[in-house]
């Protein structure tokens, strides 16, 4: 039986979620005109809407063929169970070469460890699928070839998979350990800056571009599965519910069984059916919008656009609630077109989307500009701070002279190395704000205390050379405790300030 086109069986759904709870029943009546397939599809919608509490975490499996049957909906069907407590590997444990360290994580379908292979004396991460696949010979063998498919994807933004071992009754699926933090804890820090949340979703893209030639569609992206390493870089994990494509294998999803994260699925997803790589380009324009809006926009409320699933007009207004750039709300509004064919035609054309806007979203405005003058008061002071400790180089080695020998020299050396160290620094977030801006944030939390510690010890080289000359030479301790003095009010108060107002939409840090 077919299901009812999407475009009449969204209009009743987003009604059906204005409707009093005990009315809903009889106004699903009315409106769909005693269209029995047309109810039983919202009302199933309904259900899994209600029942989404926890829907960032846990992905659900239903057949619409069963909605369309059964007058009254049933409930989801229960993903395959996490392993229970007493299946835990403790740490220590052994499954052929690898050896359990500790577990890092656990959902719906299965629980993560860190392991080392001791073959090999490197750290891996397994996950360890539910023992529900373990007696499913089917979903063993889909397994399999989605784990070989997954396996030839080659990307610096994919989590590399090394292998599918079935040892002792287990199924681990045996992947690149990646140390670092999940996108979803990164953004409970806020809304990001659109140029880190632009830099951030161009490698989701360039992730799926290469997943998608090799066949695998990934069809569970969201927060949760990308993840970003100590060093700033981005990967794309768990390809556990790819769907496989290609010539060389033969279809092994069944046709019609939902999988994903209801949160982040395609239309085409909820209703069962045909699934490509645009459903990954839809749940990537959501990425992208809660990373900027700092909410789920399909989930949202305000003022006129309610709660639920929106039209492309409301997400038009959800995603203009922070006066977005005009350039990275056409991307997202794209991206979250419920017509397939409305959105990217492929992961790669996003990507050449996203990088064409990205520089100029995050570049700062000229001299005068009135877009953002607060980053180009920030540039210019690193620039001319970095310009002032290379001139103060001149009094300090007039002081070295002064102060004489041993003393004279450390003082010197430690003014110089602190210019050297902070100026260089300085000049590269100069450098990086102007002409790299996706990257500034990254850039900043890495040398931010390195540039703090050599602005320190270039106060202090300053003000103990001008009290060591004390009297001696009264104008040239005066100039070096006058600039050292200075120079800590400049990066204690003004700095601090200006970085605040450059970078207001991001966590307020001094660099």
């Amino acid at each position: 039986m077919t299901p009812p086109p999407w475009g009449r069986l969204k209009a009743l759904f987003q009604g059906a979620l204005d409707q009093p709870p005990g009315e809903v029943r009889a106004w699903l009546r009315q409106a769909a005109g005693g269209d029995e397939d047309l109810i039983r599809e919202a009302e199933a919608l309904l259900q899994i809407h209600e029942t989404a509490g926890d829907f960032l975490e846990q992905p659900v499996e239903v057949d619409p063929d069963d909605l369309v049957d059964s007058r009254v909906p049933p409930e989801p069907q229960a993903p395959p169970e996490p392993a229970a407590p007493s299946e835990r590997l403790e740490p220590g444990t052994r499954l052929g070469p690898y050896r359990i360290l500790e577990e890092i994580g656990r959902g719906g379908m299965g629980v993560v460890y860190l392991a080392e292979d001791e073959r090999l004396r490197r750290h891996v991460a397994i996950k360890s699928l539910p023992a529900a696949v373990g007696r499913d010979a089917a979903l063993r063998d889909r397994l399999r070839h989605e784990a070989r498919a997954a396996a030839t994807i080659s990307h610096p933004a994919v989590a590399t998979v090394y292998a599918l071992e079935e040892i002792d009754d287990h199924v681990l699926l045996v992947t690149e350990y990646i140390p670092g933090r999940t996108l979803r804890e990164e953004m409970a820090r806020g809304p990001m800056a659109p140029s880190r949340a632009l830099a951030i979703a161009a490698d989701i893209a360039g992730a799926l571009a290469a997943a998608h030639d090799a066949g695998v569609v990934h069809r569970d992206l969201k927060p949760e599965n990308v993840l970003i390493t100590r060093g700033g870089a981005v990967k794309v994990v768990d390809f556990g519910i790819a769907h496989v494509e290609g010539p060389w294998i033969t279809r092994q999803t069944v046709s019609g069984t939902i999988m994903g994260t209801p949160a982040y699925m395609a239309p085409e997803q909820f209703v069962g059916a045909g699934v490509d790589g645009r459903a990954d380009i839809y749940a990537a324009g959501l990425v992208l919008s809660e990373m900027i809006l700092g909410l789920h926009p399909l989930l949202a409320r305000h003022q006129d656009v309610g709660t639920g699933f929106l039209s492309a007009e409301a997400l038009a207004k959800a995603v203009s609630w922070r006066e977005l750039p005009p350039p990275i709300a056409h991307v997202i509004v794209r991206c979250l077109q419920p017509d397939p064919g409305a959105r990217y035609g492929s992961a790669r054309e996003l990507l050449h989307a996203i990088e064409a806007i990205g520089s100029s979203v995050g570049s700062p405005p000229a001299s005068g500009d009135a877009r953002n003058p607060a980053r180009w008061w920030w540039e210019f002071h690193q620039a001319v701070t970095a310009l002032a400790y290379w001139l103060l180089v001149i009094p300090s080695w007039t002081a070295r002279g002064v102060i004489g020998g041993s003393a004279g020299r450390a003082c010197f050396i430690v003014t110089l190395g602190a210019v050297i160290v902070s100026s260089t620094l300085r000049l590269h977030l100069w450098f990086t704000s102007r002409f790299y801006p996706a990257e500034l944030r990254w850039v900043r939390s890495r040398v931010r205390r390195a540039v703090q510690a050599a602005d320190w010890l270039f106060v202090l080289a300053l003000v103990a050379g001008g009290l060591m000359i004390g009297d001696t030479r009264a104008p040239l301790a005066i100039v070096l405790l006058s600039f050292g003095i200075g120079a800590a009010v400049a990066f204690l108060v003004i700095e601090r300030a200006t970085t605040r107002a450059a970078f207001r939409s991001s966590t307020a840090e001094s660099s």
